[in-house]
């Protein structure tokens, strides 16, 4: 997003009134000069929001948005935008409209983490299970889970949507039990790479609630919230009345959810938490105005600077991880971020330390993560100096050239877990190739990129200033690691486990089954029809020894029948309930799987008998063809073994 003149303008305003206040005392004549410029540098600062938000409402059909501006750690501007409820009409308000905050609420829950981390009462460097009395981590690995693994999402969790999404209140258990109930695979050694992980984060406000013996909303409450002066923010699930009643309606794809309802987070620390503008620019003070607002210190300075130091990173040239908030560069500028999405709302929190500035927005509508997108850019390319323009140009092949072609796949997905298909679904994969002139292309979500070695296995963008690198392990190049993404690592793929590769198996098989399953009935009934049909099929399947590949035909159809009805009943439980299946499998759900476990016995079944038939009755084409069908029907379980669709969640 390209910034306007009149954004432009607000650079010149802001850095006035930075300069000013760099500059130190000043007298009163000079104090007045500088008053006028922080006033005309607030005017600017809404002059651009209001430019930003209302197109961005207007582009992405979102009712409203509410946002907070900190300018050198000032609240220069909490203000509301659009409509909280269509039907009602009524207007977002700043200061008492609550908005769902989403992953947003890791920064909060981070930032009284760290509180007792500088304290004494958390060292972040021992196992989390010191301070976990009832959950015991599951790991096959020898380092132990910390919580500074867990602040930069380094444990080693692969993702899952278990005790996240709940729908049906009376599902909704204390937090301990969905630490217990919905614990991911630990699939890599922790702090070895990264992968964005809500039970990490949840995980910490169990320990926060065990250190402090109280729950975690009474923790975040009493050590945060209050303190802060943010009343009108809450982790509560459902909210007190007194809040609900302030909350804005969400608007998702084909729902709406009003009076304060939405689908609960079973795992709340990562993203329950419900707050408004005014609230959060208090929260955005604390961490730009070295932990004081209002006159009153809510953080040490000790805090504030630990939360923003950086504890990770996949490459020293590369942005990393402060303490559960995100690094990216703005051309030389440090900024620190979090965004986050619920079903219906869409929030970001940006910091920029070094200038005392920060952001945060947040929108009730399906539309908010693009529209967003384009407030925090216009935002940073409005008040940041340009990031410095380039041209690089290869200069010969790459270092291990060879073995950095291929395809990675993020790692925030799930390996064990019923979620496996949709979470490999929405990771983000990028293919590397080498061009003829040496550039490293990479091509993702329809778009290409070249870039140029600036440094063993370390690529600058030729144009834009983007930075990836490679990871080496003894097996060769393992890992790709996207600057613009400092959480969550990708991982090479085979041919295996590929998408296409899954797909084209799956549509070979259905294609060979139908001929079978379709065309073995076709096929008898034009023999009785000629009158060459021999005997009843019932009566022959008396005598299964003697018909082996009839009997082997239908041990197919029992199979295929069995498997095909367990897909659309599945399918049909993902629509209707989305959250519910991939959160908190309903029993009805659970059930289905004793189609699969038929299907499976009936392909073993067809096999044997097939077998039966090669020995007893010798090599035609309709035996090699029955052959087919049954390996068919055998590479189609198979394949839903691979997703762990085969057995019950």
């Amino acid at each position: 997003m390209s910034p306007s003149l009149s954004r432009r303008q607000v650079l010149a305003g802001v850095g006035a009134a930075s300069t000013a206040a760099i500059a130190g005392p000043a007298s009163s004549a000079t104090a007045r000069a500088t008053s006028t410029q922080e006033a005309s540098s607030t005017e600017d600062v809404e002059s651009l929001v209001d430019d930003l938000v209302e197109t961005s409402l207007e582009a992405h059909d979102v009712p409203g948005a509410t946002v907070a501006v900190v300018v050198d750690g000032d609240i220069a501007l909490t203000k509301g935008y659009g409509v909280t409820d269509r039907d009602a009409d009524t207007a977002v308000d700043a200061e008492q409209t609550l908005f769902r905050a989403g992953s947003v609420s890791k920064a909060v829950l981070w930032t009284a983490i760290m509180q007792r981390v500088t304290s004494g009462d958390i060292n972040p460097n021992a196992p989390v299970s010191t301070y976990l009395d009832d959950i015991q981590l599951s790991t096959p690995y020898d380092e132990p889970i910390t919580m500074a693994h867990l602040a930069t999402h380094r444990a080693g969790f692969e993702a899952s949507n278990r005790g996240l999404w709940i729908r049906d209140p009376t599902n909704l258990r204390p937090l301990s039990t969905h630490l217990k109930t919905a614990q991911p695979a630990c699939v890599r050694p922790p702090g070895e790479v990264g992968s964005y992980s809500n039970y990490g984060a949840a995980l910490a406000g169990g320990v926060l609630a065990s250190v402090t013996n109280t729950t975690f909303t009474e923790a975040i409450d009493s050590q945060l919230l209050t303190p802060a002066g943010m009343s009108s923010s809450s982790f509560e699930q459902p909210l007190p009345d007194s809040l609900a009643s302030r909350h804005a309606t969400g608007y998702p794809p084909g729902d709406v959810f009003a009076d304060g309802e939405f689908p609960y987070v079973g795992l709340r620390p990562a993203g329950s938490m419900s707050t408004t503008a005014a609230d959060m620019a208090r929260f955005m003070q604390i961490h730009l105005n070295d932990g004081v607002v209002d006159g009153e210190r809510v953080l040490a300075s000790e805090t504030v600077d630990s939360l923003h130091e950086q504890w990770a990173t996949h490459h020293d040239q590369l942005p990393g991880m402060a303490f559960g908030l995100l690094e990216k560069y703005h051309g030389d500028v440090r900024t620190l971020w979090h965004n986050g999405s619920t079903i219906a709302f869409h929030s970001d929190l940006l910091l920029v330390p070094e200038r005392g500035l920060g952001l945060f927005v947040s929108y009730n509508g399906s539309g908010g993560a693009a529209a967003r997108s384009d407030v925090t850019a216009g935002f940073l390319d409005a008040l940041l100096p340009d990031p410095e323009t380039r041209s690089l140009t290869p200069d010969g092949r790459p270092t291990k050239a060879d073995a950095l072609e291929g395809t990675y796949r993020s790692l925030r997905t799930s390996k064990t877990g019923h979620d496996r298909l949709t979470t490999t679904l929405q990771a983000r994969t990028i293919s590397v190739s080498i061009d003829d002139d040496g550039a490293l292309v990479t091509e993702s979500g329809g778009r290409t990129n070249r870039w140029v070695e600036t440094a063993p296995l370390v690529f600058e963008h030729v144009s834009e200033q983007r930075t990836l690198a490679f990871g080496e392990s003894d097996d060769g190049i393992e890992h790709l690691f996207v600057g613009s993404n400092p959480a969550t690592a990708y991982g090479r793929i085979g041919v295996q486990d590929k998408l296409t590769t899954h797909m084209a198996a799956t549509a070979a098989s259905v294609l060979v089954l139908l001929s079978g399953v379709v065309g073995w009935p076709i096929l008898a009934a034009i023999r009785r029809f000629r009158g060459s049909g021999n005997g009843s099929v019932l009566g022959r399947l008396r005598q299964w020894r003697t018909h082996p590949a009839l009997a082997s035909r239908i041990a197919v159809g029992g199979a295929v029948g069995a498997l095909f009805g367990y897909l659309v009943l599945a399918v049909g439980h993902f629509v209707s309930q989305p959250f519910s299946v991939l959160s908190t499998p309903p029993l009805t759900f659970r059930v289905l799987f004793a189609l699969p476990i038929v299907a499976v016995i009936g392909t073993a079944a067809a096999g044997l008998l097939n077998a039966t038939a090669w020995r007893t009755r010798g090599l035609s084409v309709g035996r090699i063809h029955e052959t087919a069908v049954v390996l068919s029907l055998g590479v189609l379980c198979a394949v839903l073994e691979y997703w762990n669709l085969m057995t019950p969640p």
